[in-house]
């Protein structure tokens, strides 16, 4: 994994302040900017993924984007299903502050079964990205098949997510211009290092990128 490239590569961009102010405005509107901004995400990690970072795409393609953002959407939505019905029970379990094993368990089986949603999210991510497809990103069989040759990537990107979120915590305490940076530019750090896990897939090499 290239992990520096995935940090820099932004500025790299002539007019990567444009482009992420745009993103960042784009992420205090709340459902519709938020879905455009995940399709813009999408066509991100699918350039990475045919070896071309530079330049930014532009934003020239909001009907599209939105529509990508909202398969995306719809696929994220359906691999959350364990962890929502996970919840639900733990929450009825814990009803009447009653914090037996049971409920302890489950706690404990929800966080797990958190944390591998989204250790394999980056595989499901890039197949929609790929395909533009929504049941490209629910085979699970095949995405499943996919975990082990990239076991060590997806666990550096697990990783890198947590210190990601917290950059773009610090975005949000910095107030609204961090917001409008910081959120938007810890995305387009995950967009790469998705992309980078399914060259990875393809048998591609990760570097050099132009």
């Amino acid at each position: 994994m290239d992990i520096g490239r995935a940090i820099t590569y932004v500025f790299q961009d002539s007019q990567w302040i444009k482009k992420v102010a745009i993103g960042g405005l784009l992420v205090l509107i709340p459902i519709v900017g938020w879905l455009i901004v995940t399709g813009y995400w999408l066509r991100m990690t699918r350039q990475v993924i045919q070896g071309e970072d530079l330049p930014l795409p532009e934003w020239n393609d909001f009907g599209g984007d939105l529509v990508r953002g909202l398969k995306l959407f719809v696929v994220a939505l359906v691999w959350s299903i364990p962890g929502a019905v996970l919840t639900i029970l733990t929450t009825a379990s814990g009803n009447g502050n009653d914090l037996g094993a049971s409920n302890l368990g489950l706690q404990c089986l929800n966080t797990i079964v958190s944390l591998a949603i989204a250790f394999v999210q980056p595989l499901y991510t890039t197949r929609v990205a790929v395909t533009e497809d929504i049941g490209a990103g629910l085979q699970f069989g095949a995405i499943f098949n996919e975990v082990r040759p990239v076991t060590t990537s997806l666990l550096v990107i697990l990783l890198m997510s947590i210190v990601i979120a917290f950059v773009a915590v610090l975005g949000l305490i910095l107030c609204i211009v961090g917001v409008i940076f910081t959120a938007f530019l810890s995305s387009l750090m995950s967009a790469h290092l998705y992309g980078q896990v399914r060259r990875q897939l393809q048998g591609e090499p990760l570097t050099p990128m132009v």
